[in-house]
């Protein structure tokens, strides 16, 4: 058991979070361990709930733990780390590393397109277009948040069960404008919301990776506008070596 020198220049935070990389890095707690609770660490310790949040927010933060609203704090498994540079879908790149993929989808249907779901996909403000929202699932548990929008004519074509199954991209693939299609994204790191609260089972403001994508087919009219969210914890996107 470690001793919290409280003479030391170290903010005690910093001790014991230093204590619990120790158990990280040395194996003795495993990928996906639940690890003590907040008051099992402050009674052991003889610290103060500020003082073990802090240290264990540290740790989330640099993606080594990994809170769940309701369950506890869990040791980070490796993030996964996507490259579009690998032609590869995330999906093939789960596949590859022998992680289980999946989908689920949480509501689909026409709704009115606010100012940047119009702007994006080139339609009139409050005009219908067609929203699916589906969770995206490694080894069944969320990862990210996918909300598409596509326009009533594209969303005609869809094929609803490829929704469940491959690449983000699967269920519109056969659309005959998808033939020299091209993706533009922009990739920012913002808060969590109450919805990525929800769906991801993150705590309120929690780092989430959001990508956005713009298809646009072979026409030059725009196919399908995404807004992915991703557990901040859990994925790391590269770009270039």
């Amino acid at each position: 058991m470690l001793n919290i020198d409280r003479k030391s220049p170290l903010p005690l935070h910093y001790q014991l979070k230093q204590h619990l990389l120790e158990k990280i890095e040395s194996g003795e707690w495993k990928q996906n361990d639940l690890i003590p609770s907040e008051q099992e660490l402050q009674d052991s310790f003889k610290l103060s709930r500020t003082t073990v949040r802090q240290a264990l927010s540290d740790l989330v933060y640099e993606g080594l733990l990994i809170r769940e609203r309701g369950r506890g704090t869990f040791v980070a498994p490796p993030k996964m780390t996507h490259s579009p540079e690998d032609r590869k879908s995330l999906t093939e790149f789960m596949l590859d590393q022998g992680i289980k993929p999946g989908w689920k989808v949480i509501e689909k249907g026409f709704v009115e397109a606010n100012k940047e779901v119009a702007e994006m996909l080139k339609v009139a403000y409050k005009s219908k277009v067609y929203r699916i929202r589906r969770v995206r699932l490694a080894e069944d548990k969320a990862i990210g948040v996918h909300t598409a929008f596509l326009t009533e004519s594209i969303a005609s074509q869809i094929n609803e069960a490829d929704l469940l199954e491959g690449g983000s991209l699967n269920y519109i693939s056969q659309i005959e404008q998808m033939m020299n299609s091209h993706a533009k994204r922009s990739i920012e790191a913002v808060a969590a919301s109450e919805l990525d609260v929800k769906l991801l089972h993150l705590s309120l403001g929690s780092p989430v990776l959001m990508i956005q994508r713009v298809v646009t087919g072979s026409n030059g009219k725009p196919i399908e506008f995404l807004q992915a969210r991703y557990r901040g914890d859990r994925f790391k996107y590269q770009i270039g070596d």
